[in-house]
């Protein structure tokens, strides 16, 4: 059986731009910074804080590559959601929408907001 989600992928224009981006806002760890030694392809691998199996995986494809600025349905939570979101906006991350209460979930509804990483990938952040 699957026993757990080991990377999901993020497509980038600029990888050094969204490791600036990952690593100095969203305050992510270098796991691995991989390198083809056949071909020019690099991948980054970055983790939250306290992530054990899951990896963030950016990569740069082709320049004109259709997933590069999408909608990745990636959702991050945090223990501390106000919190987050308030340091998240002092570092400069760009929300597309306000912390905002949702009429389902625990405790009276979950809170959600919706930010953008510098290619226009979308993410939410979510209790």
């Amino acid at each position: 059986m699957i026993s757990h989600l080991q990377v999901v992928t993020v497509y980038v224009r600029n990888l050094d731009q969204a490791l600036d981006f990952y690593t100095q806002k969203l305050g992510f760890t270098l796991s691995e910074d991989w390198r083809d030694e056949h071909s020019d392809d690099r991948m980054l691998f970055l983790a939250p804080e306290g992530a054990k199996e899951t990896l963030l995986g950016l990569y740069a494809p082709p320049a004109g590559d259709p997933r590069i600025g999408a909608s990745t349905g990636i959702v991050f939570t945090a223990n501390d959601i106000r919190t987050t979101y308030q340091e998240l906006k002092a570092k400069g991350v760009p929300f597309t929408s306000e912390l905002i209460t949702l009429p389902y979930g625990k405790d009276g509804g979950d809170l959600e907001a919706q930010f953008v990483d510098p290619d226009g990938n979308t993410f939410l952040l979510h209790t």
